[in-house]
């Protein structure tokens, strides 16, 4: 598992309903690879648990990835697992699984802000797992982005 962590000028609660909106995550996304949503299982948002949602991505090369809530606990944590597109269902028995969450601890008038990675599910974790310093730099810029979009409003 792979983490960073920011303290945000922000309320939790604030923090919790970007993450919770996958139309948003596209606006603090770190790692320059999300295109955008293409599909979400139920209109209402914030997302809850076993709701899914889909997303067009493209890091070398385009592929869509569906994600299934798996913790939605308001102002606290939002979490996701990811798996290739069901039209993708060759790649579905080697590639996906991987959990990425938020933590929100609300400190004063700000709260800190934990992302996470982990690839305990994913097949080819062995593989992805040098990846690692790739993915905190992504998360960082994500945390950064996220910060850039509460603290300014």
């Amino acid at each position: 598992m792979a983490f960073v962590e920011r303290r945000i000028a922000a309320r939790a609660d604030q923090l919790y309903a970007l993450v919770a909106d996958p139309a948003r995550h596209k606006d603090f996304d770190g790692s320059g690879g999300l295109v955008g949503v293409t599909e979400v299982s139920t209109p209402h948002r914030p997302l809850d648990v076993g709701d899914s949602f889909s997303m067009d991505m493209d890091m070398n090369g385009k592929y869509v990835m569906t994600s299934t809530v798996i913790e939605a606990v308001p102002g606290r944590r939002f979490a996701w697992q990811s798996r290739p597109h069901k039209d993708s269902a060759r790649w579905r028995m080697v590639f996906g699984g991987r959990i990425w969450r938020y933590e929100f601890e609300p400190q004063g008038d700000a709260t800190l802000v934990r992302e996470s990675w982990n690839l305990k599910e994913e097949p080819l974790r062995a593989l992805l797992f040098p990846l690692r310093s790739v993915a905190c730099k992504s998360m960082r810029k994500s945390l950064d982005r996220m910060a850039e979009l509460v603290e300014s409003t």
